[in-house]
């Protein structure tokens, strides 16, 4: 079984990023933030079904409410599960989210699929 809770940093864009991912069977929360732990905006994406696609609820914040939305809503599609997602970032943009996404799922989670 792999590690219930990781954390990994990386860069980009000179920028300093964490991450805390935390596992469950049917569930993963993830924390995404820039310079010091917080809860940025928080939400709980569920997966798509064939009649519904994946939808997003947000428990608190709004300055980055779609770019939240378009990674738990992404993750939980990928992974079917509920996704816990918490994304506290300055000044964000569409490229910079797409190299997070990236960052994330080949750090989190392409390397899962190996095994």
């Amino acid at each position: 079984m792999s590690e219930i809770t990781e954390s990994k940093s990386f860069k980009i864009e000179d920028r300093p990023f964490e991450s805390i991912l935390t596992s469950f069977e049917n569930a993963i929360a993830l924390y995404i933030y820039e310079e010091i732990p917080r809860i940025g905006t928080f939400g709980v994406s569920v997966p798509g079904t064939s009649i519904m696609p994946a939808s997003t609820l947000y428990i608190t914040g709004a300055k980055n409410e779609h770019y939240a939305k378009m990674i738990g809503e992404r993750l939980a599609t990928k992974l079917q599960k509920l996704v816990l997602i918490s994304l506290s970032v300055k000044d964000i943009n569409t490229e910079l989210i797409v190299e997070l996404m990236q960052k994330i799922e080949s750090t989190f989670f392409d390397k899962k699929s190996e095994n």
